[in-house]
């Protein structure tokens, strides 16, 4: 079993000696779970398949699943594709650092392993200054989220701690991450754009920046996230009050979640209630998730969401759905 060190580093101005010791074990073919803007990535060298290899181990993530890869330069992206279309490019300028991972046809130099068998590699730049050093520092980074697969991804350290912790060598700790939800993925390795992930960035905006309607491949397909708590939702008001008298009824130990509701009232016999914003500010989902686990709730029981903000953050509710427990209690 690995000794994992935690290693504190201040998220504006990341300390260099700090980042160079995870730089190091990068470098070393160890693996190191770090902040970015949306969630905590788990590194290693992109060029090292036996350290590529250990993500997987790490996670128990299927091997088949191919990993992004973090950058930091435009020099970077060249290293590991032969050819950047003026499309890709353009989002590129616009919208990285942040949020977006786009798949190019990948350089041969890529290892399978990273690429998952496919011709394509998926490339993220992060604009969180932690992962921005690291990444000067080792070079293209494969990096996940660093979770166990299937569990909500962490947006900190004590997140990574729960899943990671004996796994891996390192995490850079910088605090809490911004939005608490994963890059958009977009596909423009096969000619035809295609979404194949909804996240941080709109999927309305890249189509307004590329004028062009971009196909969005159906997430019934993923998994759903893997968690101790069973998660409820609500059509509307009356199946809200109703599946909250069942549950006070039952003597089930639960929690309430409001969405986008700005006053959060007392109710009776509910033992734990949280916020959750569909924009993304405040407490995260996935942070909601694990801070249930950790207090022992059994079930979170959401309040309904208004049509108009549901569709305003198809990300987020495609989240959402994912953790719902039964497909059937979904919106």
């Amino acid at each position: 079993m690995t000794t994992t060190r935690y290693i504190r580093v201040d998220a504006r101005k990341p300390e260099a000696e700090f980042i160079e010791v995870g730089a190091e074990l990068i470098r070393a073919g160890e693996l190191v779970a770090f902040p970015t803007e949306t969630v905590y990535g788990l590194g290693a060298d992109a060029f090292q398949p036996g350290a590529v290899e250990k993500i997987f181990r790490a996670k128990g993530r299927p091997p088949e699943n191919a990993l992004l890869v973090h950058v930091s330069s435009m020099d970077q992206v060249q290293r590991l594709v032969a050819e950047i279309p003026v499309s890709a490019r353009k989002l590129m300028e616009h919208f990285w650092p942040g949020p977006l991972s786009i798949i190019l046809p990948s350089r041969s130099c890529v290892p399978e392993i990273v690429r998952g068998g496919s011709i394509g590699v998926g490339l993220r730049m992060p604009s969180h200054p932690v992962a921005l050093a690291l990444i000067e520092r080792t070079g293209p980074l494969a990096a996940p989220s660093a979770n166990l697969y299937g569990r909500p991804s962490p947006t900190n350290a004590k997140h990574v701690r729960q899943d990671m912790d004996g796994k891996i060598a390192a995490v850079l700790d910088g605090g809490d991450t911004g939005a608490g939800l994963e890059s958009t993925l977009i596909d423009l390795s096969a000619g035809t754009p295609r979404i194949l992930r909804r996240g941080g960035t709109s999927v309305e905006l890249i189509e307004e920046f590329l004028e062009l309607k971009i196909e969005i491949e159906g997430t019934e397909s993923l998994p759903r996230y893997q968690t101790k708590v069973k998660v409820v939702l609500s059509d509307n008001q009356a199946n809200f009050g109703a599946k909250l008298e069942d549950l006070c009824s039952q003597g089930v130990v639960f929690g309430v979640v409001h969405i986008n509701n700005t006053s959060i009232h007392r109710i009776e016999n509910v033992n734990w209630i949280y916020k959750l914003n569909l924009s993304g500010l405040g407490m995260s989902l996935y942070s909601i998730l694990r801070d249930a686990e950790e207090n022992g709730l059994e079930t979170l029981l959401f309040t309904p969401v208004d049509p108009d903000q549901a569709r305003a953050a198809p990300a987020m509710m495609d989240r959402l759905r994912r953790a719902a427990s039964d497909p059937k209690e979904e919106q």
